[in-house]
């Protein structure tokens, strides 16, 4: 085997190896995602570019000869561009951590590409060969920057992570091979030396930088996959911890909880029993006794016993009047009340409510006046005759003697309005439309009459439960006007 066949040999078999790696590396980066994997094929596939060119030399005429050394400074560039990009991931050099290496890592990146870019423009434009050499000069002065800036990276962050400092140790043979090719270079730039035993100690060792910087890939990114498989079990224990630990508190809440709706449900149970005797206990035997003055009220004749009697009967009416109001908002404050909604028969039902409150309209000469122009409603008919109630109780307390009041029932659009207007003193609507459902605010009626002030506070809520409102128009000593307004709907 002569000489140029064996140079032919040893190229092409340093140019299969770096091709091999660069292929197993490319798979590597398509499988992992690892993305200084692919920084590192960068620097493979340039080391296998160049290689190429020295093995197209052997068979090159002249003229080709002369384009391959031109394009060889491009694949130098190539891949001292990947050495820079790799190191700068590798050590992780940011702007943040280390912003002066990180700088120059940069500026190193920018001429690596500028001096690529002008020796390609210079080939195809100019072509000027003087011009070529000044550039494969600075390529190399580039490489060796690049070389020295590496050793200083490695240097400086030896100790910031376990797996730098064999990223300097894996460095060695390169940075003989950069040393050794540089020199031999700038010799044979300067004079006619054979270089052909130097090109091969610097490929055994170009090759034996790229098994280290294999290997360690490898272990870094089995350490990689460790310490986020670390992080990934302490999140799962805290994970663990924080669930175990709100889990508990919910066991304990429920346990609250539960006691709660027990003293709730011992509560409920005793408020619906004191409920149940003030409605038989207490409200009955009142209306006896008002039903009894009056029967002794019949009896006597002018004296002055009468004028006691009349005076107890009108006490013990208002006393009736407040229970029954009291009772209406205790009703609705009960566990699971609900609306119970028919179709109701108003002309009937204003009977009733009028008819229940004769005597009290007779004591003051009031009449009550109706006038049915809607004749229906479907509603909760309980309800309604309690927000009625309160209404004709508001309406006689505050009006004069001899006065009338009116009740009636108008079909809208799209409303059914239930009206109950009096003429007598009239109050604040500024006070009904801001009134304090806890701090219910009265005052006496004509004859003197009190109440609790729940009146139109149980009103407002029942219309509101009926999906209704409570309008109220009033002026002082010209009377009030209260309109119940219902959506005008068919039942289901």
């Amino acid at each position: 085997m002569n000489v140029i066949d064996y140079q032919y040999f040893e190229t092409f078999i340093f140019t299969a190896i770096f091709g091999v790696f660069a292929i197993y590396h490319i798979l590597l980066y398509i499988i992992l995602r690892y993305k200084a994997l692919l920084y590192y094929c960068v620097i493979l596939i340039g080391l296998t570019a160049h290689f190429t060119l020295y093995l197209l030399l052997f068979d090159a005429d002249k003229s080709f000869s002369l384009l391959v050394q031109n394009t060889s400074l491009i694949t130098a560039m190539v891949t001292t561009f990947g050495f820079l990009i790799f190191t700068r991931n590798y050590l992780a050099i940011n702007q943040y951590k280390t912003p002066r290496l990180n700088k120059t890592y940069k500026f190193l990146i920018v001429a690596t590409i500028a001096l690529t870019i002008i020796h390609i423009l210079n080939i195809i434009i100019a072509g000027y060969n003087t011009f070529s050499k000044l550039l494969e000069l600075l390529a190399a002065f580039t490489a060796l920057a690049t070389m020295i800036l590496n050793i200083i990276s490695g240097v400086k962050l030896f100790h910031a992570e376990k797996f730098n400092k064999y990223y300097l140790y894996s460095y060695t043979p390169y940075l003989l091979a950069s040393i050794l090719y540089v020199i031999t270079w700038l010799l044979s730039y300067f004079f006619n030396i054979k270089t052909d035993y130097i090109l091969l100690i610097t490929s055994i060792l170009i090759t034996l930088q790229i098994i280290l910087f294999s290997i360690l890939m490898g272990f870094k990114f089995k350490s990689i996959q460790d310490e986020n498989k670390r992080i990934q079990e302490e999140a799962n224990n805290r994970l663990e911890y924080e669930v175990d630990l709100q889990t508990k508190q919910l066991q304990l809440a429920k346990k609250e909880l539960e006691i709660q709706n027990k003293e709730l449900e011992t509560v409920n149970k005793l408020k619906n029993k004191l409920f149940s005797l003030l409605t038989h206990d207490v409200r009955g035997p009142l209306n006896n006794v008002s039903t009894l003055i009056e029967l002794i009220e019949n009896k006597l004749s002018d004296s002055p016993l009468k004028e006691i009697t009349s005076k107890l009967k009108s006490d013990v009416n208002d006393r009736v009047s407040m229970i029954n109001t009291l009772l209406d908002w205790s009703y609705k404050q009960l566990e699971g009340v609900k609306v119970h909604k028919e179709q109701c028969d108003l002309n009937a039902i204003f009977i009733t409510i009028i008819k229940e409150f004769e005597r009290a309209a007779l004591d003051k000469n009031i009449t009550i006046e109706q006038e049915v122009l809607c004749p229906s409603i479907y509603i909760d008919q309980n309800m309604l005759k309690v927000m009625l109630r309160n209404l004709l109780s508001n309406a006689i307390k505050f009006s004069e003697f001899g006065q009338k009041i009116m009740f009636s029932s108008k079909c809208n659009s799209d409303t059914i309005d239930i009206i109950v207007e009096d003429f007598g003193t009239g109050m604040q609507v500024d006070w009904f439309n801001s009134k304090n459902e806890h701090c219910p605010q009265t005052k006496k009626g004509t004859k003197g009459e009190v109440g609790t002030g729940f009146g139109l506070l149980i009103t407002k809520d029942f219309a509101e439960m009926n999906g209704g409102k409570i309008i109220c128009e009033s002026e002082i000593n010209n009377g009030t006007k209260f309109t119940l307004s219902f959506e005008n709907i068919l039942p289901d």
